[in-house]
C-alpha cells in the first residue's frame, strides 16, 4: 500500500469515528484534521472536502468491487451487498445520506446509478448505442426508484432487512431493464 493510500485510510477512519458522534453537517474538517492528527495541508493534498472523503469511503469500501463484478444477470446480488454493508456500518451511512450540499453522498449516488446502467446497457444492447433521452430516462428511473426508496430506507433507520428491501426491489422492477431495452430495440 502507498504512502498515499495509507494516509487517505487514515484520514477516512478519521472521518468514520467523527461521525459516529457528530452529524455530517456539524463536522469540520478541523474536526477531522484533529482526529486524525495531521496537516491542514496534508488534508487537502488528498480530499477537496468532507464530501469527497465520504465519497471516497463508499467507493473503497463498497462500489469498486460491486460496480466491477456486476453483469446483467447478477446486478441484484450486487444490491445484496450493498444494503447488507451500508446496515452494517448503520451510523456512519444514515449521517452521509442526511448531508446536504456540493459534492454530497446523495450526489454521489446519482452518478453510480448513470455507471451502472451505462455498464449494463453495453452488455445487453451488444454495444448498440441509447439515445441520450433513452439513456436519461432511464437514469431518472432507476435512480428515483431505487436510490428514493434506499434513502428512504436508511432514514427509517433500516427497520426492513436489507434481503427484504432487495426482494422488493426485485419484485417490482423484475426484467423491466430487459424490456425497455426491448422497447428500444424494436423503436
Amino acid at each position: 500500500m502507498s504512502n498515499a493510500s495509507i494516509t487517505k485510510a487514515a484520514i477516512a477512519n478519521a472521518m468514520k469515528q467523527v461521525m459516529e458522534k457528530t452529524p455530517f453537517d456539524q463536522i469540520t474538517t478541523a474536526d477531522i484534521i484533529n482526529q486524525c492528527r495531521i496537516s491542514r495541508k496534508t488534508f487537502y493534498y488528498h480530499f477537496h472536502d468532507k464530501y469527497d472523503v465520504v465519497n471516497w469511503i463508499f467507493t473503497v469500501d463498497i462500489i469498486d468491487g460491486i460496480l466491477e463484478s456486476t453483469t446483467f444477470e447478477n446486478w441484484m446480488d450486487g444490491s445484496y451487498k450493498l444494503c447488507r454493508y451500508i446496515r452494517d456500518n448503520k451510523v456512519f451511512y444514515k449521517n452521509a445520506v442526511n448531508a446536504s450540499g456540493q459534492n454530497c453522498f446523495i450526489q454521489f449516488l446519482r452518478t453510480l446509478t448513470e455507471l451502472q446502467l451505462k455498464k449494463l446497457c453495453d452488455e445487453h444492447l451488444e454495444k448498440k448505442i441509447l439515445t441520450d433521452a433513452d439513456f436519461n430516462f432511464l437514469v431518472e428511473f432507476y435512480y428515483n426508484a431505487f436510490i428514493g426508496v434506499f434513502i428512504a430506507w436508511v432514514k427509517d433507520d433500516m427497520k426492513d432487512s436489507p434481503d427484504l428491501l432487495v426482494k422488493r426491489w426485485i419484485g417490482v422492477t423484475d426484467k423491466s431493464l430487459e424490456h425497455f431495452i426491448e422497447f428500444i430495440k424494436s423503436k
